[in-house]
């Protein structure tokens, strides 16, 4: 294992094209209806894997059917399940997600045991080999959050293992005292300007990420969508753009990032230039159904770079 992988895992229904605008039937036709892995951990670990990582996940999953089928299909991958839980009083988190025409989607969630993973749950030190580590559902590590990942984290760190970290929608509203303690411990920070920006009270991608800067994170890269990235690090201050495309599903289209986003810094990349080329990967995976299903390779993300011009 090289990456330590820590978040939330479902299992998605993804249906398209369904418009907001359809005056729905009792029984109607569309054209896709598949049945896919999800959630933010998942996604990463997936595309981490494809890209050629080694990825460890720490999730949690209920003891049933449809979690058995969730790591099954993550060792088909070839991800590394030796760190999944399975709570045996609980049922897999699902979600419904449907995609418009341009590629929009709306998801609708139902909860299971995919936010109780644990301190005990977790590797503890973390294990030889791991040159990174992603916390990609911030907002979602409920007991992680409250009491021990700000040590374990700076255990971590002082082996000179850096952190990255993704948000989730602050369900419970806890704003910015829910992961203010996390901050310094941050080496990489990679949220939605739609949910970072709630967190601080801000109103541009600049000033967001200015505030993070402010509460200890070294890299703060605000992710908005088809705009691109806008970047806030001690080497770099401005926008990357997004490779454009015509997207079919934007679902995992963050998630591809993030992953993209920690190969290029974990094989020596500077902040910039990974995240010019994980914005390539981003847009190439919104061409395919599902949070995880674009055929990425590392190779494939530089012959995008290098047909957009960024190599």
């Amino acid at each position: 294992m090289n990456v330590l992988c820590i978040g939330l895992a479902v299992m998605d229904i993804t249906a398209r094209p369904v418009s907001q605008k359809d005056e729905w039937q009792e029984k109607q036709s569309i054209e896709e209806i598949g049945i896919q892995l999800g959630g933010d951990a998942v996604n990463q670990g997936v595309y981490l894997q494809m890209l050629g990582m080694d990825c460890g996940l720490a999730i949690c999953v209920g003891a049933d059917s449809t979690g058995e089928m969730l790591k099954s299909a993550l060792q088909q991958k070839g991800v590394d399940t030796s760190l999944v839980c399975v709570r045996k009083d609980g049922r897999t988190g699902t979600s419904m997600i449907l995609v418009d025409g341009k590629g929009e989607r709306r998801i609708f969630s139902a909860s299971g045991v995919e936010r109780e993973i644990r301190m005990e749950d977790l590797p503890d030190p973390v294990p030889e080999g791991v040159k990174a580590i992603t916390l990609a559902s911030l907002y979602g590590l409920d007991y992680l959050e409250r009491d021990g990942l700000e040590d374990y984290l700076a255990r971590a760190r002082q082996r000179g293992i850096p952190v990255f970290a993704d948000t989730v929608y602050d369900r419970y509203q806890l704003g910015l005292d829910g992961i203010r303690h996390l901050l310094p411990q941050i080496d990489y920070f990679l949220p939605s300007f739609y949910e970072a920006r709630a967190l601080v009270g801000t109103d541009t991608p600049e000033q967001t990420a200015a505030a993070f800067r402010q509460h200890g994170v070294k890299h703060v890269l605000i992710k908005c969508g088809a705009d691109g990235i806008y970047m806030d690090t001690p080497s770099f201050t401005g926008w990357v753009p997004s490779m454009k495309v015509d997207p079919l599903d934007t679902t995992g289209a963050g998630d591809c990032f993030a992953a993209s986003f920690i190969t290029g810094i974990v094989k020596g990349f500077s902040a910039q230039k990974a995240c010019a080329l994980a914005c390539c990967a981003a847009s190439y995976s919104t061409l395919y159904l599902g949070a995880s299903t674009a055929p990425l390779s590392w190779e494939k993300v530089l012959s995008l770079a290098g047909e957009d011009g960024r190599l």
